[in-house]
């Protein structure tokens, strides 16, 4: 700029101006350096509150003890502690306790009351079956034709509770224990007549009585998750058909107290088309909708958590792995934990003390039968 131009706009500036302006950049200086005069904790995130203590006391713990108190094994509220206690930083035992504040265990009462469900289940099930409705009116040994005679007929000619067949390397005998509660639980005299019992599939193959269009075949076990052993039973009760055909017609359902919803039987490329599973409840999964937004209800990132999950299920498994097949459920029986539950829960380690001891596993042991 010039001299002149420079005196000539020196000359026609407004002092007012000046000053305002001068206001205005001491203004912005004292916002800009406003940060950097405050103490540096100030500026920093707040610290939260599960890092720094804990989310559970003493009352929490026993309210868990008290939901596992029917748990077979050995359990105390101190394992309840020391099994918390096991987790290294305040946020690791405050995500273990979020999950065992979660965690679905099936008491004796529960089971029964799921037996219970499951009879329901499987009469309304088959009461939508129209061949079956048709050839109850078409019986006439059936004199009464009303919906209870209806039912009773389902209960008394039609349903006939087999025994899952063992396949090679596994087990399914925890079916036994659970027939037992079934069939004091959730059939009656009327029901149940003298002398029905649980059956190998091949003994009713090998029966002259009952019609193979309008015979049921009930299955039942305690979980599935994966659905891996219920693929390998399917492809023997199929191996059982070929040498008796005239069997391929009937139904087989396949109950349980509590089933992975991501189980399909389409996943399963042998299973009949009158195929069905029936369940009692949900699986509840490690990253199921609830548990999620637990975490996050406690500032819990999902990166965190996964990092929680991949370091304890390494800690007590010597692998990542979640669980059998990955199921990664938070699920457990009055009697035995299933090895799709989260490792940490159930599986001993050197350095690793589980809250439930033993576990079922694909080559299990014989269970308590009553």
């Amino acid at each position: 700029m010039s001299a002149e131009n420079f005196e000539q706009n020196y000359l026609s500036m407004n002092p007012k101006n000046v000053g305002a302006e001068i206001n205005q950049l001491q203004r912005t200086l004292e916002i800009i350096v406003q940060p950097y005069q405050r103490p540096i904790a100030s500026i920093l995130p707040e610290e939260r509150r599960l890092e720094i203590s804990l989310l559970f006391d003493d009352t929490d713990i026993e309210d868990c003890y008290d939901r596992f108190s029917s748990w077979e094994g050995s359990l105390s509220k101190q394992k309840v502690r020391d099994w918390l206690n096991q987790f290294e930083t305040n946020l690791d035992k405050n995500i273990a306790y979020l999950l065992i504040s979660k965690f679905q265990f099936f008491s004796k009462n529960d089971i029964e009351a799921a037996t219970q469900n499951l009879q329901s289940k499987l009469i309304n099930f088959l009461l939508d079956k129209e061949h079956l409705r048709e050839a109850f009116y078409s019986d006439p040994k059936a004199p009464i034709k009303n919906e209870a005679e209806l039912q009773k007929w389902l209960r008394n000619k039609v349903i006939r509770y087999a025994r899952l067949p063992s396949p090679p390397n596994t087990s399914v005998e925890s079916q036994d224990r659970l027939w037992g509660t079934y069939e004091r639980s959730a059939l009656t005299g009327t029901s149940a007549p003298d002398g029905k019992k649980l059956r190998p599939l091949k003994e009713y193959f090998e029966s002259t009585s009952g019609n193979p269009e309008t015979s049921v075949f009930v299955f039942m076990d305690y979980t599935n998750g994966s659905g891996n052993q219920l693929g390998k039973c399917i492809k023997q009760i199929n191996t059982l058909i070929q040498d008796y055909p005239i069997w391929q017609d009937s139904i087989f359902i396949f109950m349980y107290i509590v089933q992975s919803e991501s189980f399909s039987l389409g996943t399963i490329e042998s299973a009949s088309a009158n195929s069905q599973t029936l369940f009692s409840d949900k699986m509840l999964y490690y990253k199921d909708l609830e548990i999620m937004e637990l975490m996050a209800a406690n500032q819990i990132t999902e990166a965190e958590y996964d990092a929680f999950i991949e370091k304890y299920c390494l800690r007590s498994s010597g692998k990542p792995a979640v669980g059998y097949r990955q199921s990664g459920s938070l699920t457990c029986h009055h009697y035995s934990c299933p090895n799709n539950t989260l490792p940490f829960f159930h599986k001993p380690a050197k350095n690793w003390t589980p809250l439930f001891r033993n576990s079922q596993t694909p080559s299990a042991t014989s269970y308590k039968r009553k």
